[in-house]
């Protein structure tokens, strides 16, 4: 079942861009109507985000991020058999600069963000137009055919993908290379004794304390990308500096500053977040 569900979706991503739009409607249409696609976790999650905002404004906001989703989806689709000229088209890097910058001087980079807007795309476009080499950090699917499936449209424009299982091993192997590190870091970890939480829309949440150890065992800049929806199926890129001396901060520092600044992001434009992920399921105990 599987490889037929594989086969089908790399059919599906030669069909034309606005065929495509088509079928997100389409299918964001069925899931109103019929399978409302974990609605009780998104609801679940933006009551716990904007205490303050009425039922309708969250409704929508839900509706919102289902049309939002679907979109994603089909892009993500499109991306196994998408050109370099129509990713390139389709993501804009308003300053490029920041990340030339350290191509420059050969320094390596920690490229943090989330799961907002299309953040498959982002390491596509870097493959793209960057100097250095993109390596992604990724977590591998349960399904070895869908992980296999996206992993190949990941590193078809010459990214790296390395799992997180293996990601320190990788960094420590190739320290004398000029790369961007790309990582996604708003994920639930495993909770245990020696978990680290940080407040995230007032709630404490567990977190991956992997940019940080990366970022001060190895003296690397964090970077945040800040993805924006233009229309959809067109992206900007702006890149932030928010950390350019890891050595220089206190314990959990950058992270806090990670999630400050991702929670700002979603603020802006909630419903482009993945509201589908169970962020807040664990408790800390006390």
């Amino acid at each position: 079942m599987s490889r037929l569900l594989v086969l089908f979706i790399y059919l599906l991503s030669y069909f034309p861009f606005f065929i495509l739009k088509i079928f997100s409607c389409k299918l964001n249409f069925l899931n109103r109507i019929f399978f409302q696609y974990r609605k009780n976790i998104v609801q679940s999650n933006l009551v716990i985000a904007f205490p303050n905002k009425s039922s309708d404004e969250l409704s929508q906001i839900r509706k919102s991020f289902s049309k939002h989703f679907f979109n994603v989806i089909v892009e993500i689709i499109k991306m196994i058999s998408a050109s370099r000229s129509f990713l390139d088209n389709k993501v804009r890097i308003q300053n490029q600069q920041v990340i030339d910058r350290y191509a420059a001087k050969r320094q390596t980079i920690l490229l943090v963000f989330g799961h907002f807007n299309n953040w498959e795309w982002v390491g596509q476009k870097l493959s793209i137009a960057a100097k250095q080499q993109v390596v992604g950090i990724y977590k591998p699917l349960t399904n070895n055919i869908f992980d296999k499936l996206l992993k190949t449209a990941r590193i078809k424009f010459g990214a790296i993908a390395v799992s997180m299982q293996d990601s320190m091993r990788y960094i420590l192997n190739t320290q004398d290379e000029c790369q961007i590190i790309g990582l996604i870091a708003d994920q639930n970890p495993v909770v245990n004794s020696s978990t680290h939480w940080v407040p995230f829309f007032g709630k404490e949440v567990p977190v991956f304390m992997g940019i940080e150890k990366i970022a001060k065992k190895m003296d690397y800049p964090v970077i945040f990308c800040n993805m924006q929806k233009e229309e959809y199926g067109k992206y900007t890129i702006h890149f932030e500096v928010l950390v350019e001396n890891p050595n220089e901060t206190q314990e959990g520092e950058i992270t806090k500053c990670y999630f400050e600044r991702l929670e700002k992001q979603i603020k802006k434009v909630p419903s482009n977040y993945l509201w589908s992920h169970r962020r807040w399921k664990h408790k800390r105990e006390k």
